[in-house]
């Protein structure tokens, strides 16, 4: 009877520490995704990911799982936006149109895109721009995100003639 119970209670200790391991394991695995590339990670994917689709301006860059190790978002010379799929390796494994909330709206122009992203940059002063975007909420023409150097963001709202509206107090990713 008593090396049943120890039987039991051994077995019941070995669950609980795999079972922890396992949420352990895919918590990790989830702080690894979403993460924005940096340093030659990130030229490497830029590199791979503009090779794929002929050319743009790369919007975004980051960790990815589910079998694709990096999501880069690439803004092609029309105005079109596609999601290139990198390995582990930078092999591109797919591209795929990226569909925004303003995907009714014009594509916007790649000289419009430099313009608001470069009013945004004069006004925060440091960082890098991760995203442009049109915006035909009230008076900004377009809503501009800013990763600053701590890796927060900020986001400033452009006017259509290319001056600050707004800029938002700086916010860590939740993601």
């Amino acid at each position: 009877m008593r090396k049943k119970t120890m039987l039991i209670t051994g077995a019941a200790a070995a669950a609980v520490v795999l079972g922890g391991a396992t949420v352990a394991g895919a918590a990790s695995n989830q702080a690894t995704d979403n993460q924005p590339l940096g340093g030659a990670e990130l030229q490497q994917a830029r590199d791979a990911a503009l090779a794929q689709t002929g050319g743009g301006t790369v919007l975004e860059a980051e960790t990815e799982g589910g079998g694709t190790a990096y999501e880069v978002e690439v803004q092609r010379p029309d105005g079109s936006r596609v999601e290139v799929h990198l390995d582990s390796s930078y092999r591109a494994t797919a591209e795929t149109p990226e569909q925004d909330d303003d995907s009714n709206q014009p594509a916007l122009a790649a000289a419009d895109r430099d313009r608001a992203a470069s009013a945004a940059l004069a006004q925060v002063g440091q960082g890098s721009v991760s995203e442009v975007e049109r915006n035909d909420d009230g008076a900004a023409g377009y809503e501009v995100e800013v990763r600053l150097d701590n890796g927060s963001e900020v986001e400033v709202q452009v006017g259509a003639d290319f001056q600050v509206l707004n800029q938002a107090a700086p916010e860590f990713d939740d993601d």
